[in-house]
């Protein structure tokens, strides 16, 4: 019998063995979630995590569309109306109805206490077409930002998002990319493109990465 599992199979096995196999044995785990076309996996994960003890996994977003609590376009909310459920984790949404400001300074705070505090670190990314990862868009500033978070105007969103420093501080970042629209951005991080220009160069500096895609999975 021969199984063939797709990317979006083989990226949720593989999060949930790198999040279990560490909370089975005590581990502190501080795992950051994506929006996007990456929800999808975020939720197979999640369910596939039910049932064990999740008292000691901590989770946030890489990154949020600002506005009121449970607006239309929320990462946040497109997870929950997903489904996206882990009982007795920890869970960090990044909108509380303050302002954009405080807002960023509030999710900075959360992002540097659970890296500080957990025994490992992983991210799960993806990437746009035009080379963002979690909400840094190329020649943003958040591509430029020396903060652990940032926010600032998108044009179509207001957009609040980690920054590449807490890439680099990861022990490990997980990318999800599918379509051939996202083929030369993926096969680009061989090159040496700068970060600014293609923030998803960034992954590059976390602990670890592995990228899984309909064209090849790589770690």
């Amino acid at each position: 019998m021969e199984v063939t599992c797709n990317a979006q199979d083989r990226a949720s096995i593989y999060l949930t063995r790198e999040i279990s196999n560490r909370l089975k044995v005590g581990k502190s785990v501080f795992w950051l979630v994506p929006g996007g076309s990456s929800i999808e996996v975020a939720l197979m994960v999640a369910k596939a995590l039910n049932g064990l003890d999740l008292s000691k996994l901590t989770v946030t977003l890489t990154d949020e569309r600002y506005g009121p609590v449970g607006h239309t376009d929320s990462n946040w909310k497109q997870l929950i109306d997903g489904g996206f459920a882990l009982p007795g984790a920890t869970l960090y949404p990044v909108l509380t109805d303050a302002p954009l400001e405080e807002t960023v300074q509030h999710y900075g705070e959360i992002i540097r206490s659970c890296l500080s505090e957990s025994d490992y670190s992983i991210g799960f990314f993806g990437i746009g077409p035009d080379g963002h990862t979690a909400g840094i868009l190329p020649g943003s500033p958040a591509a430029y930002a020396k903060t652990t978070t940032t926010g600032y105007d998108a044009e179509t969103y207001l957009r609040i998002t980690i920054t590449k420093s807490v890439i680099s501080k990861l022990d490990e970042a997980v990318v999800y990319a599918v379509g051939e629209l996202k083929r030369p951005i993926v096969e680009a991080l061989n090159d040496t493109i700068t970060s600014e220009d293609l923030p998803a160069m960034s992954l590059k500096t976390a602990g670890k990465l592995t990228i899984f895609s309909d064209l090849h999975t790589e770690e």
